[in-house]
């Protein structure tokens, strides 16, 4: 008998959250941000993330015991959302329309090469954090592509023959593209290990830093005074809704969902876009954009229904630890593996080694109880001889629970005897 298979809750609220990111920064393309096109895109970022990381900052000093442990892998994925999603694809996607405005190629290039950012997400999520989805999946997210350009341009056409490569334009609207996705993919590697909250903290704090040392250099700073009190109104506005009240929703999305679906449920931008125009300038969709949304929405419950990443399987090495869980009564094998790409956490795991195969969980993460940096230990419900330096494999059969700190060691004693009831 067939068996449907059913959309997981978890996942199906991270994709929602990443749908109302993408529908407050379409109510920013539409309403707010033509606003600023008088001002130089560096200052508004600068401004705009100067601002969120004031709303945001709290977040860092209540997690800086975390922050301050991530490890040299994570800083650089946080750099690179900073300098690509923050800073260099606001401005490339800002300056590509600009550029667009000297008549010498349509706003159509600037768009339909933009939305090659998916394109990018998904090469990106299967190279960098080796996300192996279904061949279900990326047709569906083939399919939502598709739509998502159908509904942009139902009534105008593609225009594909209108696309200029060696213009300015063309190359932001690319690089932009690039920016965004690789962001996507990268923002995943963060929210894997830390919060989302302290994650939209952190980049908007560094982004905004880096921002004002660019218009420090292009002098784009003294040029402040030139906005007057509207734009300090839209910008208070944009840190609550498209700024970093949208990037606190994404990162919460992003946290629950894999890359190679967020980067798909973004695409509800341009639909957002589409129906807001409708409502609101009487633009009557015609026949291709309506079958084009129909097919875009089913796009999206597919992808999120077919999402579910392979099963992780990998080899660790055995590592000295520091004999902390042989001396509560639970002895751990310490493994190398600490930079896997996968949320922190405690999972029920099979392990392989010394030719048998078995059960027992894994704790990956921080040693919150005793603030200590990632660890990635095994626990196994049959005791074992002295593995030695022997290499282990580890196969990931579901996530039990999120890390927690705990007040003394009894505590936590008691909560690895309740973990350890799931092997049974």
């Amino acid at each position: 008998m067939y068996k449907i298979k059913k959309v997981d809750k978890k996942v199906a609220i991270g994709a929602g959250a990443i749908m109302l990111a993408a529908f407050l920064w379409s109510l920013d393309g539409i309403f707010i941000r033509p606003k600023f096109y008088v001002l130089p895109a560096s200052l508004v970022v600068f401004l705009e993330h100067a601002l969120g990381f004031l709303v945001l900052s709290p977040f860092i000093i209540i997690s800086w015991p975390k922050i301050k442990l991530l490890r040299p892998k994570d800083w650089g994925a946080i750099f690179w959302v900073c300098v690509f999603g923050g800073l260099i694809g606001t401005i490339m996607i800002t300056k590509a329309f600009f550029a667009a405005m000297d008549g010498e190629v349509t706003f159509a290039t600037v768009v339909i090469l933009q939305k090659l950012q998916p394109v990018f997400a998904l090469i990106m999520a299967r190279l960098i954090l080796g996300e192996r989805l279904s061949k279900k999946f990326y047709l569906w997210a083939g399919v939502a592509v598709a739509a998502a350009y159908f509904l942009a341009f139902g009534k105008t056409g593609l225009m594909i023959g209108e696309i200029n490569l060696f213009h300015s334009a063309a190359f932001f609207a690319i690089l932009a593209a690039f920016a965004f996705g690789s962001s996507t993919v990268l923002g995943k590697r963060i929210v894997n290990h830390l919060d989302f909250k302290s994650t939209a903290a952190l980049r908007f704090g560094l982004t905004g830093l880096m921002a004002f040392i660019l218009i420090l250099a292009t002098g784009d700073l003294f040029k402040t005074g030139d906005l007057q009190a509207v734009h300090w109104r839209l910008l208070v506005l944009i840190v609550f809704t498209s700024g970093a009240g949208a990037i606190f929703i994404y990162y919460f999305g992003l946290k629950r969902v894999t890359a190679s679906q967020a980067t798909i449920c973004e695409l509800f931008w341009p639909l957002s876009a589409v129906v807001l125009d409708y409502i609101l300038n009487k633009n009557v969709l015609n026949s291709i954009q309506i079958i084009s949304t129909l097919v875009l929405l089913m796009a999206f419950f597919q992808v999120i229904k077919e999402g579910r990443a392979e099963e992780v399987v990998f080899t660790a090495g055995v590592v000295n630890g520091r004999g902390r869980g042989k001396r509560i009564g639970f002895p751990t094998i310490n493994l190398d593996k600490v930079d896997l790409d996968i949320n922190y956490g405690i999972y029920l795991v099979e392990a392989a080694l010394g030719g048998k195969v078995y059960r027992g969980l894994i704790h990956f993460g921080f040693k919150e109880t005793y603030s200590e940096s990632a660890s990635l230990e095994l626990l196994l419900k049959d005791l074992i001889p002295d593995v030695g330096r022997e290499k282990i494999k580890i196969k990931i059969i579901k996530k039990l629970r999120d890390i927690k700190r705990f007040k003394n060691t009894e505590e936590l004693k008691k909560q690895i005897e309740e973990d350890l009831e799931e092997l049974k």
